[in-house]
């Protein structure tokens, strides 16, 4: 069998699979003849994606904050879905209120809920799965912002996506010897509804100038279907006329 093959027969679940990059992301691998199913917090989102599909995309509707709810969501696919190969955290949110001395206590509560610990929540449910087989992908969608400390971000999200770095790292290195191989991506500026949180949102000419989701989704791919043998602990892609200093 090749790897074509064995790719194929893959079940992949996208968290944050109802807009942006984990859209993309989830049709480009359905596209590709993967099983691929996504989750997230609006359902009338998740449809959207299921028919554009042409229904090959299963749904579930999950928060990622609720512990409840991401053992239920992973509990379906057990038994809807089969075993669990790969798992891709794309969920993450920003606000609009972004420097420390606007930083609200809730809003900061907000990001880190979301985007730090919903990560942890996600892969501690995958790792269950995984670790009998010795073998599985976690992928998270990480963002430039995890590797540097950019002021645009905001202190909120800047901590959390290089939290959730250090998390996707270090569980890495504790799992290697499973055979589960973690990788963390840190996409620059790409043109998701995210962008919309910033106080100024950017240009239509801007919003064409950066990645797509499209672009990110090929990346993806390319790290899907590598072998086992083959790990890519960390990759950055950016803009090509963005700083990565």
């Amino acid at each position: 069998m090749t790897i074509e093959e064995k790719n194929s027969l893959k079940k992949i679940l996208v968290i944050g699979g109802g807009s942006g990059m984990g859209k993309a992301i989830a049709l480009k691998l359905s596209n590709e003849g993967l099983s691929v199913s996504i989750a997230g917090r609006r359902k009338d989102k998740l449809l959207e994606v299921a028919e554009e599909s042409n229904q090959k995309i299963k749904t579930y509707q999950a928060d990622i904050t609720n512990r409840d709810s991401i053992a239920e969501l992973f509990s379906w696919f057990d038994q809807e879905v089969g075993e669990l190969d790969i798992l891709i955290n794309a969920a993450g949110i920003n606000i609009a209120n972004r420097s420390m001395i606007q930083l609200a206590p809730d809003e900061w509560d907000k990001v880190i809920n979301i985007n730090l610990t919903g990560t942890y929540n996600c892969i501690r449910e995958a790792l269950e799965r995984m670790r009998p087989r010795k073998s599985g992908l976690i992928i998270l969608i990480n963002s430039v912002a995890g590797k540097r400390a950019i002021p645009l971000a905001g202190v909120a999200y800047n901590a959390s996506k290089f939290g959730m770095s250090a998390l996707g790292i270090g569980v890495g290195e504790e799992e290697r010897d499973n055979g589960i191989r973690i990788t963390n991506i840190y996409p620059g500026e790409v043109n998701t509804p995210i962008l919309d949180e910033r106080l100024v949102p950017p240009t239509p000419e801007h919003r064409a100038s950066i990645l797509q989701p499209e672009d990110v989704a090929e990346v993806v791919s390319t790290v899907v279907h590598l072998p086992a043998r083959a790990h890519v602990p960390e990759l950055v892609i950016k803009p090509s006329r963005q700083s990565f200093v």
